[in-house]
């Protein structure tokens, strides 16, 4: 009983909360080695406190339990023995006070010359869903440990069957096959800068500057160029030409020379371009998940927008090429077992607090004591606001149910 009473106590939650509030100071301030602050709260000395925490909330949430399915019979003893607090009332009909406590949204039962009632169970067991969603998360972060998170960096159409484990600083096996097939730089519209020059004359056309989609006419308006792309990492800018209205075909400028397909001569030559530093929008990956060699899954991994295969979320996260050039891209694999659980939690944790803060819980009790009948207050008519409250539905007894039903 004594152990019992240790870890059911306010007291000793308090301490466990300030105490775990005092020693994380320390852990965000100071850096750790190799900057990862998690590691101070997954150390051996820190989670014994959350385990003592959990066994606090856990035995608390069982005495609320218990406390909340004796409430009948804890409020049945109350009315047998009819305390100095009870007040007497002028309404001489059972029936009738039985009515105007359920005009009131009092719900309960009448034994013999005895009536019981209470309003906003729901705020009753409010603080017991805390405790219920609270000792939930706990659980969920406990499944948490037993997944993992990972890196992998991959060339285009490698097939790629292991991750790397941060935890552990080792290879570990993926348990399927991931395969990029393509990937894309998106950037925001990128502003440029060149000349037009008339090839047969050698004079120039004009000086533009323009940004991706934008139109430019030429020769009167007979013919015009779209600015289809530019890919800076590339150095090639893709104009689309038009004459009369009819596509002639993409016109190709890079440092290595230009390209008009079969027709050779666009009709201009495109010199001195310039450009402002590009601004990455968006990174995107077309990549299949494979079992035994077959393809189970296709799909497109872009930032904030994750694949997941059996539990396991793919994040884009890097890009990059090597010493020959060849582009690489890399991934963040996470696998979380207790996510769920925690998401439902949380959710139940926030109305479990609307429950227990917004709706309030009250039960009292009328009895016969020889010629008269008396009521009880057994919760929830606490202060000065619930004691108006009570003498409000005193007065709404008296008159039978005849004047406005108070405001509870």
């Amino acid at each position: 009983m004594l152990i019992w009473r240790f870890f059911s106590s306010v007291k000793l939650t308090i301490t466990l909360l300030l105490g775990m509030a005092v020693v994380a100071i320390p852990a965000t301030v100071i850096k750790p080695d190799m900057g990862r602050y998690e590691l101070f709260y997954q150390t051996p000395w820190f989670r014994s406190l959350l385990v003592l925490l959990a066994l606090n909330l856990l035995v608390c949430t069982i005495r609320t339990i218990a406390r909340n399915l004796r409430d009948r019979q804890r409020f049945a003893d109350q009315l047998a023995r009819l305390p100095q607090s009870a007040i007497r009332l002028d309404n001489p009909s059972l029936d009738n006070l039985q009515d105007v406590l359920n005009s009131l949204g009092f719900r309960g039962d009448q034994t013999g010359n005895r009536i019981w009632g209470q309003r906003g169970r729901i705020g009753r067991w409010g603080s017991t869903l805390v405790h219920c969603s609270l000792l939930a998360i706990m659980f969920g972060a406990i499944l948490g440990e037993t997944g993992f998170v990972g890196t992998l960096n991959t060339y285009l159409h490698d097939e790629n069957h292991s991750y790397f484990d941060w935890d552990t600083q080792t290879d570990k096996p993926l348990g399927f096959g991931l395969r990029v097939d393509r990937f894309d730089l998106i950037y925001y519209p990128i502003v440029l800068r060149f000349d037009l020059v008339d090839p047969a004359e050698g004079q120039k056309i004009g000086t533009f500057t323009q940004v991706e989609g934008d139109i430019i006419d030429l020769a009167a308006g007979r013919m015009r160029l779209l600015v289809k792309n530019f890919d800076p990492e590339e150095k090639v800018l893709t104009l689309g030409v038009f004459r009369q209205g009819d596509f002639l075909g993409d016109y190709l400028i890079s440092t290595e020379g230009e390209s008009f397909g079969a027709l050779g001569n666009p009709g201009f030559q495109v010199n001195n371009i310039q450009y402002r530093d590009p601004l990455l929008k968006q990174m995107e990956a077309d990549v299949v998940i494979l079992e035994n060699q077959l393809i189970v899954k296709r799909g497109t991994i872009r930032v904030n927008e994750p694949l997941t295969w059996r539990g396991v979320s793919i994040y884009q996260t890097a890009y990059g090429q090597d010493e020959s050039g060849i582009r690489t891209t890399g991934f963040q694999l996470s696998k979380d077992p207790g996510e769920m659980i925690v998401w439902i939690a949380s959710v139940l944790l926030i109305l479990g607090l609307g429950a227990a803060f917004i709706i309030p819980y009250r039960a009292l009790g009328i009895r016969r004591y020889e010629d008269s009948f008396y009521l009880l207050p057994l919760h929830g008519f606490r202060g000065e606001a619930g004691l108006e409250k009570l003498t409000k539905i005193v007065q709404t007894l008296d008159a039978g149910g005849e004047k406005h039903a108070p405001e509870i």
